[in-house]
């Protein structure tokens, strides 16, 4: 049986422009994952990167959100991910 980081969620990081939406359409369980960039590649308004500096603590560069506005909550980064490393959320009706 394979062995999994806890489904606590580290804070999500800010985007690299600075401002924090309020709405994050995607909570990513930064610890479990392994970088392989499949959910980035599935992304299509590319909303999803591998983080470039930051490293988990079974040493992969995560993926972050960097673009909030852009995601559409479509799922397929969520489904595409091997470790179940994403959720995602609908938005707000009205927002």
């Amino acid at each position: 049986m394979a062995m999994h980081a806890p489904l606590v969620d580290a804070p999500l990081r800010r985007p690299p422009s600075g401002t924090s939406p309020s709405f994050r359409p995607v909570l990513v369980a930064i610890e479990r994952c392994k970088g392989c960039g499949l959910c980035v590649d599935v992304c299509a308004p590319h909303a999803l990167v591998l983080d470039p500096v930051h490293v988990n603590a079974m040493g992969h560069h995560p993926v972050v959100l960097v673009d909030a506005d852009a995601c559409t909550s479509c799922a397929k980064c969520a489904r595409m991910c091997p470790d179940a490393a994403l959720s995602i959320f609908a938005r707000p009706r009205g927002a």
